[in-house]
């Protein structure tokens, strides 16, 4: 009888893994378009400067309301950042419990991506941004009210002055009508002495 020479095979070593790669943060720097900007100089105007206040009146709304739009499409730009960063680490999280033979569920990936690093960098940037775009927002408002101040301002300046022309010319008729009686009277007075003249020097 022949001797069974069949050997067992080895079980097979479980793939390797590779190590998990060091996470590189890129940080994303916000702009602050109001930082630079004296507003409460800009906002304040002077009664004796109406004219000059109403006449840069729109070169200011519209320069603010072009940095309030800025500040709109940076928080848009961060929150595409966000979009895109969090479908590259859903991607990664998955490959890698995958490999590991962990079981996947939808809640542990979001936890996961909520944590990353890079997410939570991006979401304070986002935080940062919207601040930012809140201030922005709020003085442009403010320069709207500053108008509507203005219009009211000048319609009462308005108001004053045609008062004041009003009492000056009523000035000027009272002196006028006293002046005309004052000629009438001398007249008259020269009249009557021109007469009792007369009279008395006839026989």
């Amino acid at each position: 009888m022949a001797k069974d020479t069949t050997t067992e095979e080895a079980p097979s070593a479980p793939p390797t893994v590779p190590p998990e790669p060091p996470v590189i943060v890129r940080k994303f720097k916000v702009k602050d378009f109001l930082a630079e900007e004296d507003l409460k100089a800009k906002l304040n105007y002077s009664p004796n400067g109406l004219s000059e206040a109403m006449a840069e009146q729109a070169g200011l709304f519209s320069y603010y309301g072009v940095l309030a739009a800025k500040a709109s499409k940076q928080v848009d730009d961060i929150k595409i950042l966000i979009e895109n960063t969090e479908a590259k680490v859903d991607r990664e999280i998955r490959t890698r419990m995958a490999l590991l033979g962990e079981k996947v569920t939808e809640g542990i990936v979001e936890r996961r991506i909520t944590r990353h690093p890079q997410v939570v960098a991006f979401k304070r940037a986002l935080n940062e941004a919207k601040q930012i775009e809140a201030v922005a927002k709020t003085t442009l408002e403010a320069f709207r009210h500053r108008k509507d101040m203005l219009v009211q301002a000048g319609a009462t300046d308005r108001q004053e002055r045609a008062g004041e022309l009003s009492m000056a010319v009523k000035r000027e008729q009272e002196q006028a009508g006293m002046s005309a009686r004052d000629r009438v009277a001398a007249r008259f007075g020269r009249s009557a002495a021109a007469e009792a003249a007369e009279t008395m020097a006839t026989p």
